[in-house]
């Protein structure tokens, strides 16, 4: 998998610090791909849904720390402290192009999954209508990207 336009290389430190900001802890994956790769554009930018084989094209990955792209720090503020819409353990690691989010869980019961926010159906009431389980792991999400 390579990623274009990525934003400034990443040290331990630096998740690290971000961990400690969101009071958060990345899983394993997730730290190895941003450290190799912070943000971006992936070369494969479509997200193939296992069930069906439709296909979602992300617009871009959030980078950490340092600007480039829309920083991951900024939009989980909005979106879980400002906005209240996300719940908590979730955070926003890329969009797609209509505005909605993947995200990646911290919870314990379902830590390192990723679900994708379909925003346009929002309903604080009804999770079960916005947020859907992608993949069991962030590797999986990751090895789930395919060319148009």
């Amino acid at each position: 998998m390579e990623f274009l336009e990525v934003s400034k290389k990443l040290t331990e430190t630096d998740l690290t610090e971000v961990e400690e900001q969101l009071g958060s802890v990345f899983t394993n994956q997730f730290k190895e791909h941003y450290l190799k790769y912070n943000g971006g554009y992936p070369l494969k930018s479509f997200f193939l849904w296992p069930e069906d084989g439709a296909k979602t094209r992300i617009n871009h990955f959030f980078s950490i720390k340092y600007d480039g792209f829309s920083r991951l720090e900024t939009i989980y503020e909005h979106l879980f402290i400002t906005e209240q819409i996300l719940p908590e353990g979730f955070l926003p690691f890329a969009a797609d192009d209509g505005g909605d989010y993947f995200c990646i869980s911290t919870l314990p019961q379902f830590f390192n999954q990723v679900f994708f926010f379909d925003m346009h159906h929002y309903d604080p009431d009804w999770i079960d209508e916005y947020v859907t389980l992608i993949s069991a792991s962030f590797k999986e999400f990751i090895d789930n990207l395919v060319d148009e």
